[in-house]
């Protein structure tokens, strides 16, 4: 498997060290399956839960092959630059890279951000969290109709932009992943609502994979 091709589900990052980099400071995901949801028995995990604080935490974990990426210091530095870089350009200390660590052929990453914002500056992506007001005060698109969260899966009534607009105060979750990205989103509340994600338990979220070149649905998810 040449590089480019085993490295495009790890590190999208903005200067080709990596591979298939993307525009922006950089980006972490999965490494791609066998299935098309991207979560086969090769893929890695890649884990943004939102914490009671408001903190963003990413947990990507993945295989590593010094072969593709360097050493481990390598690509610490790397990170760590890159994640320095964006902060400048966010003008504060809102990414901080918490830790970096291979071990038996797995490299695990975890970030964190400060804001939607910093994640989406990193990532290459949307991605804005926050209450549904804020949202609306930003200019999102809310004229959307979302589906009442089930533990099962299953969705049950539907709301739209006015019911929505009603919920002002609850949290929500506002993200496009690019196609070949799949996230698990745990929320720091219960899932409410959501659209263009599977609620898979009451605090826990699914965006799977689509094919390249396919319009990608706008996901959003509101949460106690």
């Amino acid at each position: 498997m040449n590089r480019r091709k085993k490295v495009a589900g790890l590190f999208w990052l903005p200067v080709l060290l990596f591979a298939l980099m993307l525009t922006g400071c950089g980006k972490t995901g999965g490494v791609q399956g066998d299935n098309e949801n991207g979560q086969g028995a090769d893929a890695g995990t890649n884990v943004v839960e939102i914490k009671k604080d408001g903190v963003i935490s990413n947990t990507t974990e993945e295989d590593f092959g010094a072969e593709d990426y360097g050493d481990e210091e390598m690509l610490r530095e790397f990170v760590l630059r890159t994640a320095a870089e964006c902060n400048i350009q966010l003008g504060g200390e809102e990414i901080a890279v918490k830790k970096l660590e291979v071990k038996k052929e797995r490299v695990t990453l975890v970030m964190e951000y400060s804001t939607g914002e910093a994640f989406s500056v990193f990532n290459g992506y949307p991605f804005f969290y926050g209450t549904v007001a804020e949202a609306y005060e930003k200019g999102y698109d809310l004229d959307v109709e979302l589906q009442e969260a089930g533990g099962s899966g299953e969705g049950g009534a539907s709301i739209g932009k006015d019911q929505l607009l009603e919920m002002g105060s609850r949290s929500i979750i506002i993200t496009q992943p690019l196609p070949k990205e799949y996230l698990t989103i745990r929320t720091s509340g219960k899932i409410l609502y959501i659209s263009g994600a599977e609620c898979i338990k009451n605090n826990e979220a699914k965006i799977g994979t689509i094919e390249e070149g396919s319009s990608r649905e706008i996901a959003y998810i509101v949460f106690k």
